[in-house]
Formats: C-alpha cells, sequence, structure tokens
C-alpha cells in the first residue's frame, strides 16, 4: 500500500490544493469537552449538575519537517503552514483549516502555533522544523442549525430552576417557544407556573 500524506487544506478558498506534511506525525490528540456548570442548592451535600453545551473539540499534532537529505531550504513550506495564523485581508480573519490522514477530517481554526528550528544549511536557512499546532473545530452556524432537530431537544430531561426563572422562559431556552410553558406545567403538575423555588427540579419532556 502506498504511503499516504497527512494534510492541510485551506477551506476558506474555494479548490485550494492540500499541503501535505513531509513526515507523517507520530501521534495526535482530539479532545472533547462538555459544558456542566454547578448549580449550588441551599441544604444539598454538592451542587446539580446542568448540562448546558458542547464545546468546541480540539486537535493538536505535531509536524516535523525536514529537507536535509536535499539542502531545500523550507520556508515556501513553513510560509504555507503560517497562513493559517495569518489574517486574511479578504476574510479578515485566519482561514480555516482542514487536517486530514486516514480516519480523521477535522476543519477547525488554528488558535496555537509554534516552531522549533534545529538545523540550517550554510547561509542560515531552515533545513529541519517541528511545527506544533492546535486546532478549534469549527463549523459554520447555517450548518449546525440544520443538525438540530427543534421537535426533539437534546438538552437534559431535568433541570434545576434558578432564582427569577418562570416557565415561559424556560420553555423559550429548552424548547425556543415561550408559549409551549403548559408542557412543562403538566409535566410537573405545576397550577401555578408563577411559583417556583430555586432548586426545584424541573422535568423537560422531549416534544
Amino acid at each position: 500500500m502506498a504511503l499516504v500524506k497527512a494534510t492541510l487544506t485551506n477551506v476558506s478558498v474555494a479548490n485550494a490544493d492540500p499541503i501535505p506534511v513531509l513526515v507523517n506525525p507520530d501521534s495526535y490528540t482530539i479532545a472533547t469537552n462538555m459544558l456542566y456548570p454547578d448549580i449550588s442548592v441551599p441544604g444539598l451535600r454538592t451542587p446539580l449538575l446542568q448540562f448546558v453545551r458542547g464545546e468546541a473539540k480540539t486537535l493538536a499534532v505535531e509536524l516535523f519537517l525536514d529537507k536535509t537529505d536535499t539542502g531545500e531550504a523550507l520556508a515556501t513550506r513553513l510560509a504555507a503552514i503560517r497562513a493559517f495564523v495569518t489574517i486574511d485581508g479578504e476574510l479578515h480573519a485566519p482561514p480555516v483549516c482542514r487536517f486530514h490522514w486516514g480516519d480523521t477530517d477535522f476543519t477547525g481554526v488554528m488558535f496555537e502555533f509554534s516552531e522549533k528550528f534545529s538545523v540550517f544549511d550554510a547561509a542560515g536557512h531552515v533545513l529541519r522544523a517541528r511545527v506544533t499546532v492546535k486546532l478549534k473545530e469549527y463549523a459554520p452556524a447555517n450548518l449546525q442549525y440544520t443538525e438540530i432537530n427543534p421537535q426533539s431537544p437534546d438538552r437534559a430531561k431535568n433541570r434545576a430552576v434558578r432564582k427569577g426563572d418562570r416557565l415561559d422562559l424556560i420553555a423559550a431556552e429548552e424548547y425556543g417557544d415561550p408559549a409551549l410553558w403548559p408542557v412543562l406545567a403538566a409535566a410537573n403538575g405545576i397550577a401555578r407556573p408563577r411559583l417556583l423555588v430555586p432548586g426545584q427540579l424541573l422535568e423537560v419532556p422531549p416534544l
């Protein structure tokens, strides 16, 4: 089987050519986090955890660039990678980057970038470098909205009442429509929807 090189591609530009790495990485890390803020309730031993949202995944990888065998300087290849942390004049932001290798296809923005140079030619041009990059997952808002099913919210089925909460406000937050507060009232047997007690647990049924 032929060797397949990992690539970085500028997906902010139509039909941009992938930039192959010179040497495939020996490892990379993908991290996933979820946001669960604490909700303090008087009298409870530990705070309640309320799921709020997922957070962007991150990918960290070290790229090894080496042209000591040919004596060719790395300036052009390094410039191509540095473009992902350079503000594009038309975008007014750095471009979006796609890292692709084997089963991994990760699209994100490069938020951390460092270079370490170790071998040089007689004129001081870089022949060997290690470039460490971190990408934060990126997806356009319109794409994310198409992935949401508003009739079946994927939020927590239970939530704690906060000070100042009302059923219509909770319905707006959970379902996107304050007029759906009777769904919450019926599911929780609430006859007086304005009298909610902070710390009270509410069931949030799917629609």
